[in-house]
């Protein structure tokens, strides 16, 4: 979960529970991933009782988290809607609310992160409202970014996430061979998702934060912008794949090889061209270092038992040991802080010796780096499929250590 959402979250329950919304109540969530962990996580630190995880994954269902059983929808009949709260904290808000209405269930559904800031299912004079001013902002961004590159195919991955970025970058040049673009201009979230698009060349590179994002891609889907492509995997900018992969399996890169561009089997993806040398200003030791990266956003997190272990596992054999850290991250215990320039990460790895990460978009910046690459994949499955994370996310080449 990102950080912004975190603290949405965090304020929606603080919120609740300043009005003591959750007294003499059961407490319940819908759809188990990351972010319900991290939510649960946050409830239970609060004195908050959980009651049940609903999911309709039949391949969850009868697992547990933190002793919190997963159960199906259906499970909600047992309780009084009166004295019940389903909290939702995930991207399918809209569907699962409207699912709990299917079933009778009448009490209270709480959104507890806007993911989707523009779906909001209202005809109200204020909802209208709000949406213009919306669609009209989202309007002049697009207006803006057009006057600067008025006949430039728009590439727009639309969230903050660099292994999205990544991928999709390793796929541009073959899908502008296929449709025969001469130039490219991409819009991106955050200046991390910038560097990435730096790190294959793409000099045309505009940078939006989320909330200018969100405005501009509803634009786009709004106006029926032509020459432009949203690239990402996942609805609501594609044609709900998630539901295809859960029959016809493609991986994380192949959802943007084969559903995203359209390419053929043939296509190999691109290596990132613009890589600047490692300068080493934090003394790592050369082959006698190992660096951790032990955050990511959207798979769970392994416990701090697990990590220590790895940290004295490679202590015990000589290794200096190195947490990979951004923003307020803190480091793993008894390990050193290091911040990279995305651009260096591969030849920081490669200096290194050994780089051990939480499958996340770091580890795809690091997957070719010549080095012993190992990556840990949490035992669960990738979101509402029932294809475990391990396959989805598999990185060929790599050790990899399932929790």
């Amino acid at each position: 979960m990102e950080l912004r959402h975190k603290e949405e979250m965090k304020l929606t329950i603080s919120n609740l529970l300043a009005n003591n919304k959750f007294a003499c109540k059961n407490v319940l969530t819908f759809g188990h991933c990351n972010a319900t962990e991290e939510m649960i996580d946050y409830l239970l630190n609060m004195g908050v009782t959980v009651s049940g995880i609903l999911d309709n994954n039949k391949s969850k269902q009868g697992s547990e988290y933190k002793g919190i059983k997963i159960v199906p929808p259906q499970y909600i009949e047992k309780f009084n809607y009166e004295n019940t709260s389903v909290l939702i904290a995930t991207r399918f808000f809209e569907p699962m609310a409207a699912q709990l209405k299917e079933l009778g269930y009448l009490g209270e559904i709480v959104k507890v992160v806007d993911y989707n800031s523009f779906a909001e299912y209202s005809v109200s004079d204020d909802t209208i409202k709000r949406k213009t001013e919306r669609m009209i902002r989202g309007t002049e961004t697009l207006k803006a970014i057009r006057e600067q590159f008025p006949h430039h195919h728009l590439v727009i991955c639309p969230n903050n996430a660099l292994g999205d970025v990544y991928v999709a970058c390793s796929y541009l040049p073959a899908y502008c061979d296929k449709k025969e673009i001469e130039n490219i201009a991409i819009v991106v979230v955050d200046d991390g998702c910038r560097q990435i698009a730096e790190m294959f060349d793409i000099a045309n590179v505009v940078t939006l934060d989320d909330t200018k994002m969100d405005e501009f891609v509803q634009a786009i889907i709004f106006n029926h912008e032509d020459n432009c492509i949203i690239a990402h995997h996942d609805r609501p900018y594609t044609d709900n794949i998630i539901k295809y992969i859960d029959k016809y399996f493609l991986s994380f890169t192949d959802c943007y090889k084969y559903a995203v561009f359209g390419l053929g089997k043939e296509i190999v993806p691109v290596k990132p061209s613009k890589i600047e040398q490692f300068d080493n200003k934090s003394n790592l030791l050369e082959g006698k270092s190992v660096i951790i990266a032990p955050y990511a956003k959207s798979v769970v997190q392994p416990s701090r038992s697990f990590w220590d272990k790895i940290v004295k596992d490679y202590q015990q054999i000589g290794f200096q040991v190195y947490t990979y850290v951004f923003g307020s991250e803190e480091p793993l215990v008894n390990t050193i802080p290091i911040t990279i320039p995305l651009n260096q990460l591969i030849g920081a790895v490669e200096f290194a010796g050994h780089f051990v990460g939480l499958r996340s978009g770091l580890c795809d910046i690091v997957s070719t780096a010549n080095c012993q690459k190992t990556v840990i994949m949490p035992d669960c499955f990738y979101s509402t499929t029932s294809i475990k994370i391990a396959d989805f996310f598999a990185l060929p080449g790599w050790e990899q250590i399932i929790v």
